[in-house]
């Protein structure tokens, strides 16, 4: 711009600033105002399904997002990043990395990257963010819970239907494959898995194969050189590139097809209040520095909070508070839960000594875990039915790129004692009150579960990964707030309120015994059919 040009756009712009204050105004944050219908909060699985279903039945949806919608503009900030090189686009507003390991990526700007991790006193919450919410960072495991699980869970709701029409539907539209055993059995990528399988036999526990997500067709070809790899070039919990069939590849891009809905990303929902006609929402727009450069307010008549366990219940307990919700019931925030959620690993797994010391051990497969190892995890130890120590531990890789002889697994546990959520007006933010009583028999299974296989196999906690060897702070599948048929009706209609839904994580009471979201896009499946049909 020359000099003379920009004198007079500054002076003009001075003049409005001096005109505005002394209104009483801002011309730094511009103001502005929408209607629409129907509004979905967060893009994640609930929010997914309720916008497939809602634009099929041929009805206008707006989404509000507060992560970046990455395919946008050609998709110009990814590449997503991988796990040992991990670029500024890889976390939510912080300058270091927030992985629940080896961190040592530092940034010059805050961004808002796909991976988000909130702190609280005794856990710390991972979340995806960006339009497709946790299915973006998650490991794609798509494993249905035990039935006699879920009906103590969920004993007013019908299993033998959940059994018979929404898992399978959600299997279906998710896209749900499983890895095929001759390729499983033959790649050098799955010899973790493989070691891991093996020495949770030895051990005597019983092991399972997982489906995924992730396109065992495409992985075969990566293994093969003839495209881009991603879950065999370490990319997962920052995104993967190619593989992965995500919520946007999947319910929302079916959504978008049928031109009704219209997805607005890095909004953020600050609280929502009953208006004449249905609910005024209001909402900060960011830049990608995480800086609010527009307030927002959305009026609209039927109101979907799927912003994932913490985002729902924030909303609502804000939206109680600022909104002057008064009517919600009394059990809004609490039924939390980490999904009993331990991080663990064992040291010096499956190497010559542990090989000569142990007799027992099978000599099937090669010293070592692998030197490089698939992100996408399709094993597990189902240790459910044991009484005393009722688990279902994933088998993890840890794709370094060198040999490591370790094993990790993220064991999950049931919750016997949830705990709750508050909202602290102060600091205009939760808090989380999870004690010691609500995940020390978490410990304590993942204590029994090492002993146990390094007594038949080798091996050694490990504790340079974790303080003490066990990451009991860690939680991937947050869970609970607003459980169904407590704070909602059978059908995730928010009681007290009308045309007020949940179709999320915050349904499900602080744990389902595996990784959830097919039980969550079940569940938003079987909610979405009753509103539908009855409150339209």
């Amino acid at each position: 711009m020359e000099r003379r040009t920009f004198i007079k756009v500054a002076a003009a712009s001075g003049a409005g600033i001096i005109a505005s204050n002394a209104m009483g105004l801002s011309m730094d944050i511009k103001q502005t105002e929408q209607i629409v219908d129907n509004l979905i909060i967060g893009s994640g699985y609930g929010g997914a399904v309720a916008a497939l279903r809602l634009t099929q039945s041929g009805k206008n949806v707006g989404m509000l997002e507060m992560g970046l919608d990455w395919e946008k503009d050609g998709g110009k900030y990814k590449p997503f990043s991988d796990l040992i090189t991990p670029k500024n686009n890889s976390t939510w507003l912080k300058k270091t990395s927030q992985a629940p390991m080896m961190n040592i990526a530092h940034f010059n700007k805050r961004f808002t990257g796909v991976l988000a991790r909130m702190d609280f006193e005794n856990v710390k919450v991972y979340g995806g963010r960006g339009v497709g919410g946790g299915s973006l960072v998650n490991g794609g495991m798509a494993v249905q819970p035990k039935k006699d699980y879920f009906i103590e869970k969920f004993p007013e709701l019908d299993a033998e239907k959940f059994w018979n029409t929404y898992f399978p539907l959600a299997k279906e539209e998710l896209e749900v494959n499983e890895i095929p055993d001759d390729y499983y059995q033959e790649s050098s990528y799955y010899k973790f898995a493989r070691v891991g399988e093996s020495e949770a036999h030895n051990a005597g526990f019983k092991t399972i194969r997982v489906p995924n997500v992730y396109s065992f067709d495409y992985m075969k070809k990566e293994e093969a050189g003839e495209v881009p790899k991603s879950a065999l070039g370490r990319e997962v919990i920052y995104g993967n590139n190619y593989g992965k069939q995500s919520l946007e590849k999947t319910y929302l891009k079916k959504a978008l097809q049928t031109g009704l809905l219209t997805i607005q990303d890095l909004h953020r929902v600050d609280y929502f209040e009953q208006s004449e006609t249905g609910y005024t929402v209001y909402v900060d727009v960011l830049d990608t520095a995480g800086l609010v450069v527009e307030k927002k307010t959305i009026q609209c008549k039927k109101l979907f909070l799927n912003a994932g366990s913490l985002g729902t219940t924030k909303l609502l307990l804000a939206s109680k508070l600022k909104g002057n919700l008064k009517n919600l019931d009394a059990t809004v925030g609490f039924g939390w839960g980490n999904n009993g959620n331990v991080m663990t690993g064992r040291n010096m797994v499956n190497t010559l000594f542990n090989r000569v010391e142990n007799k027992s051990i099978e000599k099937n497969y090669s010293v070592g875990t692998g030197l490089n190892q698939s992100t996408i995890p399709v094993a597990g130890i189902d240790n459910w039915e044991d009484k005393a120590h009722s688990f279902f531990a994933e088998i993890s890789p840890l794709p370094m790129g060198l040999e490591v002889y370790t094993a990790l697994y993220l064991i999950i546990n049931r919750v016997p004692i949830p705990g709750h959520i508050t909202f602290d007006a102060a600091l205009n933010d939760i808090k989380i009150h999870w004690e010691a009583d609500n995940f020390e028999h978490t410990v304590e299974n993942a204590k029994y579960f090492i002993k146990k296989m390094n007594k038949s196999n080798g091996g050694t906690a490990a504790g340079l990964l974790w303080k003490g060897g066990y990451g009991a702070d860690i939680c991937y599948h947050p869970l609970g707030g607003a459980v169904i048929g407590q704070s909602t009706d059978l059908f995730g209609r928010v009681k007290g309120y009308q045309n007020l839904y949940i179709n999320d994580g915050a349904l499900v009471p602080a744990s389902i015994g595996v990784n959830p979201f097919l039980t969550i896009t079940a569940l938003a499946e079987y909610c979405m059919e009753e509103i539908i049909k009855m409150d339209f």
